[in-house]
């Protein structure tokens, strides 16, 4: 499962008096390939599939490190709007751009009427006036206006439409200081624009998942007879979809307050089957290829060796000892110093402190274990700990991370 790199671009978005209210996020490729937009291109993406990577990316990155917490402006074409690629961002900090490409219908509607259900705002973007507009302004809670698109005497009208609907108004591509003053002057509410900020890029190493287990765990969730601990031995040996997994429950559900998520299987049973399974068109969006770097194993073999262990000393609580062992291992499948780690990950305080301080009980266990893998130390003493337990150990989770590395592998060649 090589590392490969997460790339989200954002433009600031601004109030009058020039605070930042938010960003809009932007599709980026990657630097190594072609241009999204060539139709020539083996990278070409739609507007759904752009939306995707744009999700992932963010939540790969991690949303506090993309906004610094301020809200997310975020396209979206049909598939999203009509819930046929849903969407994960948090619904709290999240302001979904209906596309002007979209043709407003029937289906359109109920969709935007559903995604404001679930707490999302929702945003005209490259608004024109339109016929049966109504309906759409009866929705949104702001209307971008494009002033390279609309001429500049007909804004003041179009602004004159739009506001017994008690949407913001947005001036959008404003690139001189004579066009902030004219949008100041006919009272919009927010700006964004070159003037104003030009885009910039957030990027760095981001987790590959197996073609082999998002086959597998879209197979598992559309059974009739779902088994969530089938669900979760699938997840187990895969990381990147593991971190997603645990950031997903923590965001939870608008209204909620993030979540403590201490395992998988938590975090599994706190999404909900619906949400699970609204997640694998998005997975099945995203590239992903052959299984396994050198370091998977490693991560497979920590975790596991912590688990064990765990369920020796501490009962019941060995799935949180797995998840947090698994996540102190990600420098190793992201390439990046472990002290830096703890700045990249995005994930609950509790499971945070276990991965990284060794202060805390499951903290001390992994500390252990690591000692162990590099230098052959043992635990002392009065941990509770023989050598030979912690050898058996090892060794029993190292069989199983082979196993599972090596069927990974093997049905994805």
């Amino acid at each position: 499962m090589p590392a490969i790199t997460a790339v989200v671009g954002r433009q600031p978005i601004l109030d009058c008096e020039r605070k930042l209210a938010g960003y809009e996020l932007l599709y980026r490729p990657l630097p190594s390939s072609q241009r999204a937009d060539d139709p020539a291109s083996p990278h070409h993406f739609d507007g759904d599939q752009m939306t995707n990577e744009v999700i992932f990316s963010a939540l790969g990155l991690g949303i506090e490190r993309v906004t610094g917490g301020a809200d997310m402006f975020c396209n979206a074409d049909r598939g999203v709007l009509t819930g046929q690629l849903p969407i994960s961002l948090p619904p709290k900090q999240t302001v979904i751009e209906i596309v002007e490409s979209v043709t407003v219908d029937d289906e359109i509607l109920a969709g935007c009427h559903a995604l404001k259900a679930a707490g999302y705002r929702l945003a005209a973007d490259d608004f024109t006036w339109f016929s049966g507009a109504e309906e759409l302004l009866d929705l949104v809670d702001i209307v971008k206006i494009d002033l390279r698109v609309t001429p500049a005497f007909e804004v003041p009208a179009l602004m004159d439409r739009c506001r017994p609907y008690e949407v913001q108004l947005l001036a959008e591509k404003v690139e001189t200081a004579g066009e902030l003053a004219a949008c100041d002057a006919l009272g919009f509410d927010l700006f964004q624009g070159y003037f104003l900020g030009r885009p910039t890029t957030i990027s760095g190493p981001a987790l590959g998942a197996s073609r082999y287990a998002v086959m597998r765990l879209a197979s598992a969730v559309l059974d009739d007879d779902v088994d969530y601990a089938v669900i979760e031995q699938i997840l187990r040996p895969e990381p990147e979809l593991s971190y997603q997994l645990v950031q997903l429950a923590s965001i939870g559900r608008f209204g909620e307050t993030r979540r403590e998520v201490q395992s998988l299987r938590q975090a599994l049973v706190w999404i909900g089957l619906n949400r699970l399974r609204g997640w694998i068109p998005a997975l099945s969006l995203r590239p992903v290829g052959r299984a396994t770097d050198t370091n998977l194993q490693a991560v497979l073999t920590r975790a596991r060796t912590v688990e064990l262990l765990a369920d020796k000393l501490y009962h019941g609580k060995g799935d949180f000892a797995f998840t947090a062992g698994m996540f102190s291992a990600l420098d190793l499948l992201l390439g990046v110093p472990r002290m830096k780690l703890p700045a990249m990950l995005e994930i609950p305080p509790r499971l945070h402190d276990a991965v990284f301080d060794r202060t805390t009980q499951i903290g001390e266990l992994i500390g252990w274990v690591m000692d162990y893998e590099l230098d052959r130390r043992f635990p002392p003493m009065d941990s509770g700990l023989d050598r030979f337990t912690i050898v058996d150990a090892a060794a029993s989770a190292a069989r199983w991370a082979m196993r599972h590395t090596q069927l990974i592998d093997t049905c994805v060649a």
